[in-house]
């Protein structure tokens, strides 16, 4: 069911990580709940996404996602114009890609560094759980650094939406006190935009 955009603010989060890491298939399974995994992968440049989100008023939140081109060890430096104005970010790394989830640390200095809003809530995602067996990042190493940078950790799959809604809605809880948990609604891409409620 098509519903306008609500009036008033636009929270916008930006989605950073390690190239290959499944920055764009998370947000796309999460969004049409519809992602084929075997479709080849082409390298985002960058994209937007947006969302109306219910919150537990009765009301109705405007969130942008921001996906980024993917980053590599040489250049992790999140572009400034995002910087300035985000109100949120997610970070993503691979459980089977020990590079992508070191690169986290110079991605959470950079946000930090230069942020110019004091208080932005950060999640960090660790994708592709359904590789277990190819697993290279630990659990307990992840949650430690989590935990010391002050940040939410999930470990999901884009292959899985379910295990994107807890994360997404936290995010958006943070941003826009108090927190909506009554549903999460199909998302919009590229300003159109559409709501429909889900059982969790």
């Amino acid at each position: 069911m098509l519903r306008s955009v609500p009036p008033g603010k636009t929270s916008k989060v930006i989605v950073c990580g390690y190239e290959g890491c499944g920055k764009t298939s998370i947000i796309e399974q999460l969004i049409y709940g519809n992602l084929h995994l075997e479709k080849p992968i082409h390298p985002t440049i960058e994209d937007v996404y947006c969302a109306i989100i219910d919150n537990d008023r009765g009301g109705k939140e405007k969130i942008c996602f921001y996906d980024t081109a993917g980053m590599k060890p040489s250049h992790c430096e999140v572009p400034r114009a995002y910087l300035t104005a985000a109100d949120g970010f997610v970070l993503v790394y691979a459980i089977n890609n020990k590079e992508s989830f070191k690169l986290l640390d110079q991605i959470k200095k950079d946000i930090v560094r230069n942020k110019e809003k004091k208080d932005v809530p950060i999640i960090v995602l660790g994708n592709k759980v359904d590789k277990q067996k190819d697993r290279q990042v630990e659990v307990d190493k992840a949650k430690n650094w989590a935990l010391r940078e002050k940040v939410k950790l999930y470990e999901v799959s884009a292959a899985e939406r379910r295990s994107l809604l807890d994360p997404f809605i936290f995010l958006t809880s943070k941003m826009n006190p108090p927190p909506g948990k009554s549903g999460f609604p199909q998302l919009g891409r590229k300003g159109r935009s559409s709501s429909v409620t889900m059982e969790l």
